[in-house]
């Protein structure tokens, strides 16, 4: 008997290269560990070491930049903090997915950009992370980055997360 042939499978494996993988997220989580554990915790420096430490990882394939966004006093608008591959040209307002994160305290995802917030002890946002990509972003990746910034619910809440 002659089977019908079939199409040829569509190949995955290319998306898959440009996607994030959970061992890449863990070996970043597993570096920022390490020297936490030997340094008292400062939430300025906390941020840039997991910033540098995920665009080292996944800067240009497929991020494209990366960077935590400050509130300001005024609650109007977002500062820039510490970013890749170079910092934010200034404030952004606190519409949109940015600020939906803030005040809800949870990832919001817009293809391929996503916002998650910056958790204190108590589960209020005081700062938000914001990555782009070249693909869209998943559930994944939202709980990876929630777990690289956990450490700040440990931690004292500065006056100015900057210091």
């Amino acid at each position: 008997m002659n089977e019908p042939e079939s199409a040829p499978a569509p190949d995955s494996s290319k998306d898959l290269l440009n996607r994030p993988s959970r061992a890449r997220y863990d070996k970043v989580k597993h570096a920022l560990d390490l020297k936490w554990r030997r340094r008292a915790p400062q939430a300025g420096r906390m941020m840039r070491e997991i910033v540098d430490g995920l665009w080292d990882s996944f800067g240009g394939s497929p991020w494209t930049w990366c960077g935590v966004w400050i509130p300001q006093p005024d609650g109007k608008a977002f500062q820039p903090g510490p970013a890749r591959p170079e910092p934010a040209a200034a404030a952004v307002p606190v519409d949109g997915h940015l600020g939906e994160a803030f005040a809800k305290g949870e990832p919001r995802r817009n293809g391929a950009d996503i916002a998650v917030p910056v958790l204190d002890k108590n589960g209020r946002a005081w700062a938000v992370f914001q990555a782009k990509a070249s693909a869209d972003f998943d559930d994944m990746d939202a709980r990876w980055i929630e777990r690289m910034f956990k450490a700040f619910q440990a931690i004292e809440r500065p006056e100015s997360p900057l210091t």
